[in-house]
């Protein structure tokens, strides 16, 4: 039965309905799997919108392994694609030699990879792995020059006025400069990589329709030939429009998920659904459009990260299960950003509501089914803490102790009921404990970090009412008898409520939570120079008891 608002679900439906369309007409085997695509081109660092691409196609695979079927996803990195421009901070303005040129063959910016494209492929391919995510990725520097595609590129060549005609019914012909006839005559399906130069700053002249010879002009060769047919490596690439239907056919795919751009009308996929029947007697993908993901927060964002908003950046802070619900939670052709900065403890509070509520009559069909596909994958579980501590106070222990791990867990340890082992919970907060600690280092703002003072201020003391000072020193006596994190939980409700004659365990008036307001602002004041700060338990226990009586008692 469907489960209300699942879009994967429903993405899966369509494609077992085009599964059983093809077993029908013969165009497929019971036993065939099902291949599901995606494909990044590597032009540079590979961003968290990109991700979508890729965790779109695996979330439909993986309910279609869920559901019994055979499942193959492949990943196809385009990495035979040209260098189109040089992007700004990534590598120098040098690089415009290699405009022209495939990804695969220019040279990595650091000069420690084989490629340019390695650069960005080797990050992407890190994160999916801890992420739960496993395809079979397949590089097209290796295909096209390999002669994979031989026989669909000379077909493309064949056919190359069909192919122009598919494509003008798309083109706004006022914004042409020049007739449709002469267009027509020009077209030319396929890009050519010169073997003297390495760019594709040549001009196809003449293919022959029965040998498969190709005859192009290049600026250093002069007019050069390559058989399409018979050479044992090919140098050439069929422009984007025509390579994504061909591959469809090439590789039998049912699933793949495109974003905006691509299927917006006269787009890459609404063209690929022309040319694949025509062209590859092939019927385009079942297709899901995906809308933008980017990156909010006001962080500090060191420097040091590089790489901006790539999904191996956000899994120093993010757990992968959260990241995987991230994505799975919202419907593909919603957009989002992902919060680095102090709304990252919201992400966090919220699924670990979302764990809290597992099994109960609270959680709904569909959260319990996002929850398992963040959690789980078809080979196996992703990694999630043993202890889910909150992220809020292991964050906020890491930036008052300056990231000292073992005080963070002496921190965590006070949060809990009875002794504990503190290399035991270093091990059961992970991945948890690492996010909050890189998080607390890279990305809190300066301006929210907490600054303790140095010593006791006289004026802020005597800005405080006499009431106010009165249940600090009431608190700065009880400290005494109890320097735990329930006995100082206690004492900071429990002072204002003394001060004023009444029963520590007296519930609490609009006019007495007032009073506590005033309080713990005063509190505040005294420590940090600040009006609010971490829950003040944790933070009077991470200080230490010696300076805290410093900072609360008059001299």
């Amino acid at each position: 039965m469907a489960v209300k608002g699942d879009w994967i679900g429903a993405a899966a439906d369509d494609v077992e309905a085009r599964v059983a369309r093809d077993l029908k007409a013969g165009l497929r085997k019971p036993d065939d799997p099902i291949v599901c695509a995606s494909g990044i081109s590597p032009s540079g660092p590979i961003h968290l919108g990109n991700l979508r691409e890729l965790m779109t196609t695996h979330m439909v695979a993986e309910e279609l392994h869920r559901r019994g079927h055979p499942v193959d996803h492949i990943h196809s990195w385009d990495d035979y694609d040209r260098f189109r421009k040089v992007p700004q901070d990534v590598v120098p303005e040098s690089f415009v030699e290699h405009i022209g040129k495939p990804l695969s063959h220019i040279p990595d910016p650091e000069g420690e990879l084989p490629s340019y494209a390695d650069r960005f492929i080797g990050p992407l391919q890190e994160a999916a792995e801890a992420l739960g995510v496993r395809c079979r990725w397949v590089r097209q520097s290796e295909m096209y020059p390999a002669g994979a595609y031989r026989q669909q590129i000379h077909t493309a060549l064949t056919r190359r006025h069909e192919i122009f005609d598919i494509l003008s019914r798309y083109q706004t012909e006022k914004l042409q400069t020049v007739s449709v006839e002469e267009r027509r005559a020009a077209f030319w399906p396929i890009k050519v990589y010169s073997p003297a130069t390495g760019t594709d700053d040549t001009e196809v002249l003449h293919h022959d329709t029965t040998t498969g010879e190709v005859t192009y002009r290049c600026p250093e060769l002069g007019e050069a030939r390559f058989n399409v047919l018979e050479d044992e490596q090919l140098h050439c690439k069929l422009v984007w429009k025509v390579d994504w239907p061909m591959r469809w056919q090439f590789e039998r795919v049912v699933f793949e998920p495109g974003g905006m751009d691509h299927g917006a009308p006269g787009s890459s996929y609404t063209v690929g659904t022309s040319l694949a029947p025509q062209l590859f007697e092939w019927e385009a993908p079942q297709f899901v459009q995906y809308a933008f993901v980017g990156m909010a927060g006001r962080t500090k964002m060191s420097g040091s990260l590089g790489g901006g908003a790539t999904p191996k950046f956000a899994l120093r802070f993010v757990e992968p299960a959260i990241l995987r619900w991230m994505y799975l939670r919202r419907a593909a052709r919603k957009a989002f950003d992902i919060d680095f900065g102090a709304n990252i403890w919201r992400t966090y509070d919220e699924f670990d509501r979302q764990v809290a509520k597992a099994g109960t009559d609270k959680q709904s069909p569909l959260e319990a089914l996002t929850l398992a596909r963040s959690t789980a994958t078809s080979v196996g579980p992703v990694p999630v803490p043993a202890r889910p501590m909150s992220f809020r106070l292991m964050s906020t222990a890491a930036d008052m102790t300056d990231g000292n791990v073992e005080q963070v867990l002496r921190i965590v340890a006070d949060h809990i009921d009875g002794d504990v082992d503190t290399a035991v919970l270093a091990e059961e907060l992970e991945p948890r404990l690492g996010c909050a600690l890189g998080w607390a280092e890279h990305c809190l703002p300066e301006d929210e970090r907490l600054s303790v003072r140095d010593a006791f201020s006289q004026p802020t003391w005597e800005a405080l009412s006499d009431e106010v000072r009165q249940a600090v020193g009431q608190l700065t006596r009880a400290m005494a008898d109890d320097w735990s994190l329930p006995g100082l939980t206690t004492q900071v409700y429990g002072a204002p409520k003394l001060v004023r004659g009444l029963p520590i365990d007296t519930a609490p008036t609009p006019e007495l939570k007032a009073f506590q307001r005033s309080f713990f602002a005063g509190v505040y004041q005294l420590v940090l120079g600040a009006d609010t700060g971490p829950r003040l338990p944790t933070l009077l226990l991470s200080l230490g008891r010696q300076r805290v009586e410093k900072l609360l008692t008059p001299g």
